[in-house]
């Protein structure tokens, strides 16, 4: 059987190409360069010397609410329709899913990673876990039981409102609710995020992408490390609030591209940040927390979403 998984984010599609038990064939594409993503597929299956017709499952993970047959995806003006993509694939059976489903199955399948809390005991078997990560945006999705569940529960967590800690993140809050109104956590949890915290500190009109931040603080620069500080302070504070939330006796785990490439900034402030629950921080030092520092957990899911259909 021939099957194609693709994640596709806010600013890159990952797409994948698998036959039989053989290693996937993988191919990356700027969103910007294409003008939806029926032509992104079209790309790659001319890349990989195949036509739709000989695909025989599909699976796109799509970045926002995945309800029906047609998707308007978040952050970037594509909309994803069903019937287009059966077009596109005749004899393929085509499933869609929430693109943070797909990277929460990848993460939590990961091998490695990095253990961020030394108060915790390991993993609980058949216990609810989370996974939540910075990329293009914020994503958040979680399992009531990864022993029984093939799929995590979709949710639009990163939406919701942002709560400031100190008076440092309430005058970051009140920046960003200047310019944009309302001001969820993925305003701050993002690679355009960690733009704008660097932009509130620097006073610059516009903010700067998130990898020349990362490269100016690599490079010494103060203000750009202190955004990073923040920005992770800020993460901290964000994955404290799940973990009273949910108590996941599974783990709380840590992906997105953001955060794998800011992997080595994750020390002494996330974990403070993380443990100022108040009366709570006794549940919050009872919860394993693991930082997955690979970029690829989203289209790794979609395979294994991918191949256990071509199984049944």
């Amino acid at each position: 059987m021939r099957l194609v998984a693709g994640d596709i984010g806010g600013t890159w599609s990952r797409l994948a190409l698998v036959e039989g038990d053989t290693s996937p064939r993988e191919a990356r594409y700027c969103n910007a360069d294409f003008p939806d993503l029926y032509q992104v597929l079209g790309r790659f299956l001319e890349s990989q010397g195949t036509s739709g017709d000989k695909i025989d499952v599909m699976v796109l993970a799509l970045p926002g609410p995945v309800d029906g047959d047609r998707v308007a995806l978040t952050n970037i003006d594509w909309v994803v329709q069903r019937d287009e993509l059966t077009r596109c694939c005749r004899r393929a059976q085509v499933r869609l899913v929430n693109d943070f489903q797909a990277a929460a199955l990848g993460a939590l399948k990961a091998d490695g990673g990095r253990w961020l809390n030394p108060h915790a005991d390991p993993p609980v078997a058949n216990c609810p876990a989370v996974v939540t990560g910075a990329g293009t945006g914020l994503g958040l999705a979680w399992f009531a039981d990864p022993e029984r569940e093939t799929l995590p529960h979709a949710t639009e967590g990163g939406h919701s409102d942002f709560a400031p800690m100190d008076m440092q993140q309430q005058a970051l809050w009140e920046w960003l609710h200047e310019r944009h109104g309302h001001v969820s956590w993925e305003r701050v949890l993002s690679g355009p995020g960690l733009g704008e915290v660097h932009a509130h500190l620097s006073g610059a009109e516009r903010p700067l992408a998130a990898a020349r931040v990362q490269a100016l603080a690599d490079a010494g620069d103060t203000l750009a490390r202190r955004a990073i500080e923040l920005f992770v302070r800020v993460y901290g504070n964000w994955v404290g609030n799940l973990a009273l939330l949910f108590r996941p006796g599974g783990g709380i785990h840590l992906c997105g591209g953001v955060t794998a490439h800011l992997a080595d900034w994750f020390g002494t402030d996330f974990l403070d940040a993380y443990l100022a629950r108040g009366r709570m921080r006794q549940v919050a030092e009872q919860i394993p927390l693991r930082l997955v520092d690979r970029g690829d957990v989203g289209l790794a899911g979609a395979i294994l979403i991918a191949r256990s259909m071509a199984t049944k």
